[in-house]
């Protein structure tokens, strides 16, 4: 895992070192622009050769510019650097830019689009490199339209784009915002929020840590992180199939007969000893002759019909170690009453996902009965908004408020997905960042609940289940689309593959 942090607690870290340990501010700029250059000329030698363009503001992002280019420059005489912005340098840049100026480097100043676009067309050739270290993490609102129109001069210029901390023009907090897409973004010491949220993995590209000498017992009290790697439940040569849990999955309605299927194999091929379907009466005849190890049965139904016997429900899921409920189930009295039955009477980890999210936002005295401890809520971000009353804006305005002030409502865990999926709980928060299109497609969410409900009837803790399912899942999309296109991978593609070796 990797630590992810707050622009706030990264100027902390800095303050901290600096008060603590008496390295002054321009001694730690001097070590993150020097170890950005090492990466430089050890990972963009040849694109090094043909010259580099640093775009250095007024502020320490600027000053680490300089230092770059200091760093640079014995190795790549051809430095250009373009002194953008306004207001007064901080001293820390001004002293590098004397520096630059001793050392003969060019530096233009450039006020204007067309003065750069001038400028570009009487380069006898593109510089190999465009090293962007404009605004550092401090960046907030929009970008200035002469930034902007600077900016589009350079979208298409033919270099390998490096960021300094986040791309100019990315709020490091939330991810919003409009940049240049990077090649490459060393972010000084830690990853930050904004790289992973929003706009950030569209245009950071890869992400390279710094370090520059932040203590790591400062880190003690970050509970922020990126997982990359998925853990599997043990397995025993001496098993049998009590040995890995007991999984029910709870769904199904008129017009929405896959989704419990998808979920049911999901949790038999990620390793779940027994998988039971429950699903409505009038549509359990079409499960019956789906895979032969998943075993189907229809709800049980009161005297009157049509209403689930709750006395009976309750007595099947006593003997179970984990629940998936919502997938297709419907938004209809049957389903409310059904619901609220598993929310009051289950005791083991339970996966509420799908259409159980939607009856939890329509009838939101429910959420009293999620605080227990075993409740995991699975909402993509159009599930999330109405839960929590949000508008989409709302919520991509500032993705980790809104999780964190509901999470904090309903004191349950929630894996929140979308291309950058977050899981939170009171405790901490991990970012998720596997997979791709191949998983926008109907299915992909109840495939992700019935591994999670596998994993955690298997003895994974409902957190571990949950970010490693989220990684499996993703990685397996990811590998299969190396040799087969995207758009035609389907969820049963990938739970077919779920197992694989390689994976």
């Amino acid at each position: 895992m990797r630590y992810v942090l707050s622009p706030s607690q990264m100027r902390e870290m800095d303050l901290r070192t600096i008060e603590d340990f008496g390295i002054s501010s321009p001694i730690l700029m001097e070590v993150a622009g020097a170890r950005c250059a090492d990466f430089i000329k050890q990972n963009c030698a040849e694109a090094l050769a043909d010259g580099v363009i640093l775009l250095c503001g007024r502020g320490n992002n600027g000053g680490d510019g300089y230092v770059i280019a200091r760093h640079l420059y014995e190795s790549c005489p051809e430095l250009l650097i373009l002194d953008i912005g306004s207001g007064k340098m901080s001293p820390e840049t001004a002293h590098n830019r004397q520096l630059c100026e001793r050392l003969g480097i060019s530096i233009q100043r450039i006020s204007d689009a067309e003065e750069l676009s001038t400028l570009l067309a009487f380069m006898p050739q593109p510089a190999g490199i465009l090293v962007d270290a404009l605004f550092g993490i401090g960046f907030h609102g929009t970008l200035p339209s002469m930034i902007q129109e600077i900016f589009g001069r350079f979208e298409e210029y033919p270099a390998v784009k490096i960021a300094i901390d986040i791309p100019s023009g990315l709020d490091a907090h939330t991810g919003t915002g409009y940049s240049l897409k990077m090649d490459y973004t060393l972010a000084i010491e830690e990853l930050k929020y904004g790289h992973l949220l929003e706009n950030g993995r569209s245009y950071c590209g890869e992400v390279i840590t710094i370090p520059i000498g932040i203590p790591e017992s400062y880190k003690d009290d970050v509970n922020c992180y990126q997982m990359t790697q998925y853990t599997l439940p043990e397995r025993y040569e001496d098993a049998h199939k009590g040995s890995y849990g007991r999984v029910i999955v709870i769904g199904g309605s008129v017009g929405f007969l896959g989704s419990v299927k998808l979920a049911s194999t999901a949790a038999l091929k990620s390793g779940a000893g027994l998988i039971y379907l429950y699903t409505r009466q009038e549509i359990y005849p079409y499960y019956t002759n789906m895979t032969d190890e998943i075993m189907v049965f229809p709800i049980p139904e009161a005297d009157a019909g049509n209403t689930p016997d709750s006395a009976q429900i309750v007595k099947f899921i006593q003997k179970t170690d984990a629940i998936t409920i919502g997938c297709g189930m419907g938004l209809d009295a049957y389903a409310l009453a059904l619901l609220k039955v598993i929310l009051q009477s289950s005791s083991v980890p339970t996966v509420v996902d799908a259409d159980a999210l939607n009856l939890i936002s329509e009838h939101p005295e429910l959420e009293e009965y999620l605080s227990k401890g075993n409740f995991l809520l699975t909402p993509h971000k159009g599930e999330f908004c109405r839960l929590a009353g949000l508008d989409m804006k709302e919520l991509e305005q500032d993705t980790l408020k809104a999780l964190k002030d509901y999470q904090a409502k309903v004191k349950c865990p929630i894996l929140l997905k979308s291309h950058t999926s977050i899981y939170m709980d009171s405790h901490k928060t991990i970012f998720l960042t596997s997979g791709n299109d191949a998983l926008a497609t109907g299915g992909s969410g109840d495939m992700l609940s019935g591994i999670i409900s596998s994993f955690a009837a298997q003895g994974l803790e409902l957190s571990a289940a949950a970010t490693s399912a989220s990684l499996l899942m993703g990685q397996t999309a990811e590998r299969l689309s190396q040799t087969q296109q995207s758009y035609s991978l389907t969820p049963s593609d990938i739970i077919a593959h779920l197992g694989d070796k390689d994976a």
